[in-house]
């Protein structure tokens, strides 16, 4: 099927064309009804930058939507078909978009969709500068410079929201300094008639800000050091009026300031869901509430993408300019349909514990056993988060019915998912694992739907192979997929053969750690013990 997306790449202005609608395993499609237009777009348009996720040559454009779940993914339960969604990702702007899961939120009943299109990359850039790069706190003083952009006000409400003592902001147009005030700006300064550093000395007992966002650059961003106080901290997050700007590192260096500079153009998929997601549990709230509300300029048809551009350009717009698509969708898109299962059946259930002996006693007197014991286990080719480490650790399994219950204890101080669990507090459930003869496929299949590796390594040679995916939306319990082949199927086989026959008897039994790296003598030596 195809759709109607606004293309870069072709010339100076986007081409409205037919398009495939797009495909891929484990995003969430999004059926788009609106879409903010950024800076960013512009930018990307006449090929000065580079959108994450944006394909060489041509392509969709767009960064910043709002809409409904059309097609669901494994990696966001919590995001059902139907439900309203706002976020970032390539291609905002069509009929329908691909999203990678944690790059949405649920958009909050009280906005439309034009006013959601206005907040996602206003939220997580002023949130990501503020708070995560420049280590706001409540009662600093914030000077945001750029003020009326559509960024810019969403930076006012939100340092409100979270308890700023005092918001400065500033215009280049005098006309819009009651735009500021009404996002709730203390202080509004006209940066053409007034003289900054003054303005904000004057509204901060000459102390200056603790934190100055600035959103212009060029010649104004070398006044910023001196209308930020001692130990502030000077964040970079648009060059409206250039990149270049010359500085008095005296001022800097005597005042101990740091200068921050942030884009998202660089950041990968996982350090933009981290963006994205730690909007939840302050800022999502606030737009719930009202305290940080959409500013909209205009809305445009995908007709009108020109027109909508050139009053970006023309630096004409308060607030956000706004593309809906909502006239290619007629319905809301239907409830959840059956969806294939692409990990099989769960075949083991793994809980890491402290003390491994007993959580062994504990199972065989509820009837599960006996208990396979291996200590010193140390995987080969084993990477946590793709380093290197030297993990060793204990390992018990059983079977209970058709499920077999792993139990792990980490045995050194090496980094590993294993002691992250155990570190944060945890005991129990770690992980549920699912089992393959074509492990590279099922792999394959994972990367592709979005997920990645935790750690990674092998038991028992070659065919031993085992993953462990970050699966962030349940934080604590993740997935393993696992090599079922050569020695470690021979095992898993016996073991849950001993299940079905076990009489209570001989409820722990230590093996030797050999027996999992198909060693003849070792395997003979367990059939033996198992009569």
């Amino acid at each position: 099927m195809t759709m109607r997306a606004l293309i870069g790449g072709n010339g100076p202005e986007w081409t409205v064309e037919e398009i495939e609608r797009p495909e891929q395993l484990g995003a969430v499609r999004v059926q788009v009804m609106a879409a903010g237009l950024n800076r960013a777009d512009l930018y990307a348009l006449d090929g000065t930058y580079t959108a994450a996720g944006q394909t060489a040559g041509t392509f969709t454009a767009g960064m910043e939507v709002a809409g409904i779940v059309e097609r669901s993914s494994l990696l966001a339960p919590g995001l059902p078909v139907g439900t309203r969604v706002m976020g970032i990702t390539a291609g905002a702007f069509a009929d329908y978009a691909l999203c990678h899961p944690r790059m949405l939120v649920p958009i909050p009943d009280r906005l439309s969709f034009d006013e959601a299109a206005t907040l996602p990359v206003g939220l997580i850039t002023e949130h990501d500068a503020l708070v995560t790069q420049a280590g706001f706190e409540p009662g600093d003083t914030v000077l945001i410079v750029g003020g009326t952009s559509s960024i810019g006000l969403v930076g006012i409400q939100l340092a409100k929201a979270l308890g700023a003592g005092t918001v400065i902001a500033t215009t280049t147009t005098e006309d819009k300094r009651g735009a500021l005030v009404a996002a709730g700006a203390d202080v509004a300064v006209d940066t053409t008639t007034g003289n900054l550093v003054e303005s904000v000395l004057a509204a901060t007992n000459g102390r200056g800000a603790d934190i100055t966002l600035d959103h212009v650059g060029g010649d104004l961003f070398a006044r910023l050091p001196a209308a930020t106080a001692v130990g502030g901290r000077i964040v970079s997050i648009g060059r409206l009026a250039g990149a270049a700007t010359e500085l008095n590192l005296d001022t800097i260096a005597f005042r101990r300031q740091k200068l921050i500079g942030t884009t998202f153009s660089i950041r990968t998929r996982s350090e933009l869901g981290d963006v994205v997601q730690a909007l939840v549990p302050e800022v999502l709230p606030a737009v719930r509430d009202g305290r940080i509300t959409a500013h909209l300029d205009s809305v445009h048809t995908a007709a009108e993408a020109k027109t909508a551009a050139d009053r970006l350009r023309a630096n004409a717009a308060t607030g956000k300019v706004v593309l809906s698509f909502a006239d290619a969708h007629t319905s809301t898109p239907p409830g959840p349909s059956a969806t294939a299962n692409m990990w099989g059946s769960i075949a083991q259930i793994g809980y890491v514990v402290r003390d491994i002996e007993a959580s062994m006693r504990q199972f065989a007197a509820c009837g599960i056993g006996p208990w396979f014991y291996l200590k010193g286990v140390t995987p080969t080719n084993f990477t946590y988060r793709g380093e290197p480490a030297d993990m060793a650790m204990d390992v018990a399994v059983a079977n209970s019915g058709d499920i077999q219950i792993e139990l792990i204890t980490p045995v050194n101080d090496a980094p590993s998912m294993y002691r992250d669990f155990l570190d944060a507090g945890h005991e129990g459930v770690q992980h549920v694992a699912y089992w393959s003869e074509n492990f590279q496929e099922l792999y394959d299949r994972a990367l592709a739907a979005g997920f990645t590796v935790g750690q990674e390594g092998q038991i028992g040679g070659a065919d031993g192979r085992f993953a462990y995916l970050q699966t962030e939306h349940h934080p604590g319990t993740v997935i393993e997929i696992s090599d079922l082949g050569g020695s470690k199927k021979f095992i898993f086989d016996l073991i849950k053969l001993a299940a079905a026959n076990w009489d209570g008897s001989n409820p722990i039994q230590e093996i030797d750690a050999a027996l999992i790296g198909g060693d003849p003598a070792a395997q003979a030596a367990m059939l033996e013990a198992l009569g």
